[in-house]
């Protein structure tokens, strides 16, 4: 079987999107998203996005599942979600387009817009994110302490679920010791961020993630959004805030619902055997 997919990023988290009917997409399981994502033997990703066609009858203009580069299946990721929305507009012929993409976290409303002049590879892409809730509680104790202590802490849930540690220096924590400590605590993982305190008027912020299935990234679109509730809900930061990661950044609005705001940018197109 020959797949026809495309590469893009959302701010450095790659993904591998493949779009079409949902009984042709039927045989896309994890260990080929295993295989795919491997960034030696395979093509290279953080994760395969699978966007299934609506059928009649259906209110979403695609169904999105994702595959991360371990092989879990993930609710609901923004980087990833920005990308699909981008490999769907272009699959249109277009750069503009509103769609309503289904998710295991609930639907999703997206704006697809032209981005920076100069970038036809770039959009940008507006994506409601649904309610913030409280996350998942801890299943067991860290075997070890971490590293890093946190000033605070607290676990979100858009979808999926989220970890947030409040530090005095994001870029300080030796995530790639932590995160998986912190992420042997719950039996279902979760994502993890550690975020400075946030300076000046309380626009912006920096995190570091690491995520579940994937290890560090270079940013995570759901991170940010559960980051800026959290230190929202805390009252270091305003109704909006810009989230700097190591990619790049984000804009998030805190309210009811969540939205996120950021790049999606085409890499390539590629054509593999499975």
């Amino acid at each position: 079987m020959t797949l026809r997919l495309s590469k893009h990023h959302g701010l450095g988290n790659d993904f591998l999107v493949l779009i079409g009917p949902a009984d042709r997409l039927a045989d896309v399981d994890a260990d080929l998203a295993v295989r795919l994502c491997d960034r030696h033997r395979g093509v290279g990703a953080d994760g395969l996005l699978v966007g299934a066609l609506p059928a009649a009858g259906d209110d979403a203009d695609l169904t999105m599942t994702l595959f991360n580069a371990d092989g879990g299946v993930a609710e609901m990721s923004g980087n990833g979600i920005r990308c699909l929305a981008q490999a769907e507009a272009q699959r249109r012929g277009t750069d503009h387009v509103d769609l309503r993409i289904a998710t295991g976290g609930g639907p999703r409303p997206v704006q697809v817009r032209p981005g920076p002049a100069g970038d036809p590879a770039t959009v940008l892409v507006r994506v409601e994110m649904g309610s913030a809730r409280p996350g998942p509680e801890a299943d067991w104790q860290p075997a070890e302490p971490p590293a890093a202590a946190a000033l605070k802490a607290a676990t979100v849930d858009l979808g999926n679920p989220h970890l947030v540690l409040l530090v005095d220096d994001a870029t300080a924590v030796p995530l790639d010791q932590d995160g998986p400590l912190h992420e042997s605590c719950y039996d279902a993982g979760i994502n993890v961020h550690v975020v400075s305190r946030p300076a000046g008027d309380g626009s912006e912020a920096f995190m570091r993630t690491w995520e579940r299935g994937v290890g560090l990234t270079e940013a995570c679109g759901t991170g940010a959004t559960a980051v800026a509730h959290a230190l929202h809900d805390w009252g270091l930061v305003g109704d909006t805030i810009t989230v700097h990661m190591p990619g790049g950044d984000a804009e998030v609005e805190v309210g009811e619902p969540m939205v996120l705001t950021g790049p999606a940018t085409f890499v390539a197109d590629v054509e593999v055997t499975a």
